[in-house]
């Protein structure tokens, strides 16, 4: 009896261990799908704070939302303040990723690769600088129509009321207001700043030698009496609602109950800014290795006023900045990888993306993946 059941014993064991070497055989076959292993969750729960850039911040907070969920034990916390601030946030060490729009200047960067031991500059969302404004006249619906050299006259001071023929001859068969145009511009150091002047810089010789581009500029309309601050997107959104007959910048997700201007690209076509409109202009974005100096690469130039049917002329990725994974405690690293690893993945997807952004290119979303692990950051699962 007891070698009956030892007989017994023996089968049992090895029939589990053939359909253990099934399953393992089935894993190596190609076409069988393979699920990443989620990331174990440490003892206690991960805080990763961040600032920077208002222009991705909406998808930043729907990110930080959806990661919540998925991972209870991590929080991401994010603040404005523009990109001027997440840079300097992120290079005095009192944050641990800083949102910005455009990279860092090559001293900036050479000055974090000392302090962390290298640094990451993470393209992460595409969104397009719209141009907005406030003509109660305008009828609902209707997207007033400018080119950049109109745009650029305007914020000159070449171009004072809204009925001037320039404006009036791009737009037939629209009642325009005889009313001065009224300028709302970011006050604080900003990255949305820098992709708007710079589009004005690239379409204008003159806006390029008397102003140029950068996070704050001397705005010709504030010494002619017609500009106004606001700190943020937001506040640049709102203070547009409030003022009539007034003109400003901001991301896509900024625009609700706003009129947004449809801008002539090189095609010769008048394009609002869309998801759509802004994945066009950026499919011609490069693969780039985010350990390296991304200020050389002129990715801003190459993407602004695009020579593409249907492409939205001032469209731009923003950044995270994020240090060398020696730089962060275990569990933060870990928190980090976690986190980014989303943003390239499902965070992507449509379902995952807040209104007025865009996703990266598949190839480029690969190649991060890929420049992760390569850091170290996101060792293979």
């Amino acid at each position: 009896m007891k070698t009956k059941q030892l007989a017994i014993a023996a089968a049992v064991g090895l029939a589990a261990v053939f359909i253990a070497l099934l399953a393992l055989s089935a894993l190596k076959q190609p076409g069988v799908p393979r699920t990443e292993t989620p990331p174990q969750p440490p003892q206690t729960p991960v805080v990763l704070l961040g600032s920077g850039a208002t222009f991705p911040m909406e998808q930043i907070l729907a990110w930080a939302s959806q990661v919540k969920k998925l991972y209870p034990w991590l929080s991401v916390e994010y603040g404005g303040g523009g990109t001027g601030k997440g840079q300097s946030d992120f290079l005095q060490g009192v944050v641990d990723f800083a949102g910005s729009d455009v990279p860092l200047k090559t001293s900036d960067w050479e000055k974090a690769r000392s302090l962390y031991g290298g640094v990451l500059q993470i393209p992460m969302i595409l969104g397009g600088v719209a141009v907005v404004y406030n003509i109660p006249e305008l009828p609902p619906g209707y997207n007033l129509r400018l080119t950049g050299e109109v745009l650029a006259e305007i914020l000159l001071g070449k171009i004072e009321y809204w009925d001037d023929p320039r404006i009036a001859e791009l737009n037939p068969g629209v009642r325009l207001p005889h009313q001065r145009i009224v300028f709302v511009h970011r006050s604080d150091s900003s990255g949305t700043t820098e992709v708007f002047t710079t589009y004005l810089s690239k379409v204008s010789s003159e806006w390029k030698s008397k102003v140029g581009a950068g996070k704050a500029v001397s705005w010709p309309l504030d010494a002619l009496g017609r500009g106004v601050g606001a700190q943020g997107n937001p506040g640049v959104a709102q203070a547009v609602k409030s003022t009539p007959y007034s003109l400003g910048y901001v991301e896509l997700a900024y625009t609700k109950g706003l009129g947004v201007v449809a801008l002539r690209n090189r095609a010769g076509e008048f394009v609002v800014p869309s998801g759509e409109s802004v994945m066009k202009a950026a499919e011609t974005l490069p693969s780039v290795d985010p350990a390296d100096d991304l200020s050389k690469l002129n990715i801003l130039i190459k993407l602004l006023d695009s020579e593409k049917p249907g492409a939205y002329p001032i469209t731009s990725p923003s950044y995270l900045l994020v240090k060398a994974p020696s730089a962060y405690t275990p569990e933060k690293a870990r928190a980090m990888c976690t986190f980014l690893r989303y943003v390239l993945t499902e965070g992507q997807e449509e379902r995952n993306l807040a209104e007025g952004y865009a996703p990266l290119p598949k190839p480029l979303r690969e190649a991060l993946r890929s420049a992760l692990e390569r850091a170290g950051l996101c060792p293979p699962p």
